[in-house]
């Protein structure tokens, strides 16, 4: 038996002794100061065995969108009767739809026997050491419609919930007031090829009060968490069904602000567009090309090999070349001796189709930043290209999760930061970077390698102007305000560049 299934099997202990304490005692009173007393022992080392665990699966589980609209249901989530129901519409911030799926070989039992057993006792597959099911309204041990539990967690919340449906092989929960959440949770099985079972989590939810809400989307421990209970959740199931994992257990997130009210939101965003926009619209009035005026264009070769986790993006997990170019540049133009932001942009032609069966390009802008976890938001002035870090500094969404890109440009070679030192030392041989990805607090991980390729070519003339905003890599979703501002910033600076273009007076035929 391991340690962390021998502490499992303490907490149901304890917490069976205190329930035949209780029945002891005379009045509620007694019980309601013994199971604080123990939840209050158990949590500190429940969330230190729970951070153990995630620490030590968080691989083991694959994340990626789902990516089929199916987040509409959410909107025909009926009223549901009953008081203190807590409905997806009253939450905070943007929706969740998120389904835990775990496939199980080997079970001898039928779908419908699995969810009688686990209905019967979900403290048996729970983290009790984090969350645990209290009944507190319904009297026979079977789950039934109308059944009330409260789920207890550490933390400021008590999560109270109501079955509002059941059918032989799956059962539904209501929040209700009082739930760190606003919404509806489903618990399912179904039935695979060749006998196997799937047994799947699936709700539809936004946070249920600001602070449930900063905890979940912006730090994110309260998302983590969840993602630990399910995911665990899920491989009891397999244990309790006397079945094996097949694979691992998959996590599939997609979200929308259907709910949440924007006009605030709108404001704030279009102000901020405006301001970008016209600031660049304005810097390139008096000069072409307010940052990155002078760069070198080069053939580039993306060799992707994909990383140790699914993400459900084909540029980071595919195994593929792409061609493409790529364009170095200094973000002011100060004279070479004189540190500058360097800038790395790259367009290719993305290999699978998109919805209208177009082959669509594809860009992306990183420039010099730090490597740490504080250093990836901040530019990093350099004075040379090689060895050097370039980094996305803004972060994408990928399922639940937010990521940055970079590349690292190998140790092998110094290249200084000037133009022309650059276009001599690509012409004798390739210039190579790793390409890798990082979630905002995690470490970067390989996903491909780039070679930048010469000859070197000037774009003076018909400069190479990119617009992530307008050619995005392939599920990679731009995250955050900065990231929609600079996409308006772009186009107003083309908008500009190209009005300048047409009404420039032609030279003189020699």
């Amino acid at each position: 038996m391991t340690g962390l299934g021998w502490s499992a099997r303490v907490w149901r202990s304890a917490r069976a002794d205190g329930d035949a304490i209780t029945r002891r005692t005379s009045g509620d009173v007694v019980r309601v100061r013994w199971r604080r007393r123990v939840r209050a022992l158990r949590w500190p080392v429940g969330m230190g065995i729970a951070s153990w665990r995630w620490l030590r699966r968080s691989r083991q589980v694959r994340r990626r969108r789902i990516r089929t609209g199916i987040l509409s249901e959410a909107e025909r989530i009926p009223q549901r009767s009953g008081a203190q129901t807590q409905h997806v519409r009253q939450g905070v911030g943007l929706t969740y739809q998120r389904r835990y799926v775990v496939q199980i070989s080997g079970s001898p039992i039928s779908a419908a026997q699995l969810i009688q057993r686990l209905g019967g006792d979900l403290n048996a597959a729970s983290p009790v050491e984090i969350a645990v099911f209290d009944k507190t309204s319904g009297g026979s041990r079977r789950l039934e419609v109308g059944d009330e539990y409260v789920v207890h967690m550490p933390g400021p919340w008590n999560c109270p919930v109501r079955v509002v449906e059941r059918t032989p092989v799956s059962f539904r929960f209501a929040t209700l007031r009082g739930h760190m959440e606003a919404g509806e949770i489903e618990f399912r099985v179904g039935d695979a090829r060749e006998g196997d079972l799937v047994f799947t989590i699936e709700s539809w939810a936004r946070s249920g009060d600001r602070l449930a809400d900063l905890l979940y989307e912006k730090v994110g421990i309260a998302k983590e968490m969840q993602s630990h209970m399910w995911a665990h959740f899920c491989r009891r199931v397999a244990e309790i069904a006397e079945g094996e994992v097949v694979g691992d257990v998959e996590i599939q997130t997609e979200r929308s602000d259907m709910f949440r009210a924007r006009s605030g939101n709108q404001s704030i965003t279009r102000a901020v567009d405006a301001a970008f926009a016209r600031s660049f619209a304005l810097a390139a009035r008096l000069r072409n090309r307010p940052l990155h005026p002078r760069g070198l264009v080069f053939d580039a070769l993306l060799r992707l090999h994909g990383t140790s986790q699914h993400r459900g993006v084909p540029f980071l997990d595919d195994h593929t070349e792409l061609r493409g170019r790529a364009r170095l540049s200094r973000a002011v133009g100060l004279p070479p001796p004189l540190p500058d932001v360097l800038g790395l942009a790259l367009r290719w032609p993305q290999p699978q189709a998109d919805l209208t069966g177009d082959h669509s390009t594809a860009e992306l802008l990183l420039a010099a930043t730090g490597q740490t976890v504080p250093g990836r938001h901040l530019l990093r002035p350099m004075t040379r290209w090689s060895p050097a870090f370039y980094g996305s500094l803004l972060t994408y969404r990928v399922g639940d999760r937010r990521v940055l890109l970079g590349a690292v440009a190998r140790r092998t070679r110094i290249a200084p930061a000037d133009l022309t030192t650059l276009a001599r030392a690509v012409d004798e041989r390739p210039l190579l970077l790793d390409l890798v990805v990082a979630t905002e607090f995690g470490p970067w991980e390989p996903f491909g390698e780039l070679r930048l390729i010469g000859p070197a070519r000037s774009d003076d003339l018909e400069p190479m102007r990119f617009n992530p905003a307008r050619h995005p890599i392939r599920e990679l979703h731009p995250e955050g305000l900065l990231q929609r501002a600079r996409g308006s910033s772009y186009s107003a600076v083309q908008r500009v560049a190209r009005h300048g273009a047409d009404h420039r007076p032609e030279r003189p035929s020699s």
